[in-house]
C-alpha cells in the first residue's frame, strides 16, 4: 500500500537527485579501437561468390545439388566481417538453407572467431587459426533442436577467385562425416 507523499517532498527529491548527478564527473568519452591487424587474413573473403555443390544424404534429407549467393563484407565498425549464405530453392532443393555469419579475432586467446545463426534455428560458436597455406579451418561447437554437435568448416583458396568449402560434423563414433561441398566463384 502507498503511503501519501507530498508535493513537497517529491521536489526536495528531485533536487537532491539532481546536485548528486551534478557532484559525479562527466563520463570519458569513448575512444576508438582500431581494428586488429590480423582481421586481414579474411580480406580474400570479401565480396560476393555464387557458389554450386551438394548436400550429402543425412537425417535432415536427401542428397541433392546446390547453388547459392554468398556476400561477405566488413562490418559493425570493421572489426567484423558479415557473411550471408543464401541457398537457391529448387525442384531438388525445395528448403533452402540460409546463414548469417560473423567472423571476428579475439586477440587476448589469439583465435579467429566464426558465430552463425541458420533458417533453422541453429547457432554456433567456432573458432580457427587462420591460413595455413591455402586453407582456413574453423571447428567448434553448434546447437540445433537442442542437441550440441561439433563442426567443422574448412575453406580452399583455387587460385585469386575461386575457393571451396566443406562443412563437417564429429560423428558420435569420433570420425568426421562431410554434410556439404561447394565450389565458389567470386563475382565481384
Amino acid at each position: 500500500m502507498l503511503k501519501h507523499i507530498s508535493i513537497g517532498t517529491l521536489a526536495a527529491c528531485a533536487l537532491a537527485a539532481v546536485q548528486v548527478q551534478a557532484k559525479d564527473p562527466p563520463a570519458a568519452p569513448m575512444q576508438a579501437v582500431s581494428a586488429p591487424a590480423e582481421l586481414s587474413q579474411y580480406d580474400f573473403f570479401l565480396g560476393n561468390w555464387n557458389c554450386a555443390g551438394k548436400t550429402f544424404a543425412s537425417p535432415a534429407g536427401p542428397e541433392h545439388a546446390t547453388t547459392a549467393v554468398v556476400h561477405a563484407a566488413k562490418a559493425v565498425g570493421g572489426r567484423w566481417v558479415h557473411v550471408t549464405y543464401d541457398e537457391n530453392k529448387s525442384a531438388t532443393n525445395p528448403m533452402p538453407y540460409h546463414v548469417g555469419v560473423y567472423w571476428g579475432y579475439d586477440p587476448a586467446r589469439k583465435l579467429y572467431v566464426q558465430a552463425c545463426v541458420d533458417v533453422a534455428g541453429g547457432y554456433c560458436q567456432q573458432t580457427g587459426s587462420g591460413w595455413s597455406g591455402d586453407t582456413f579451418v574453423f571447428e567448434g561447437p553448434g546447437w540445433s533442436d537442442g542437441k550440441q554437435q561439433t563442426f567443422r568448416d574448412t575453406f580452399t583458396k583455387k587460385g585469386t577467385a575461386t575457393l571451396t568449402h566443406s562443412g563437417s560434423l564429429l560423428g558420435e563414433n569420433k570420425q568426421w562425416v562431410q554434410l556439404d561441398e561447394e565450389t565458389c566463384n567470386k563475382t565481384k
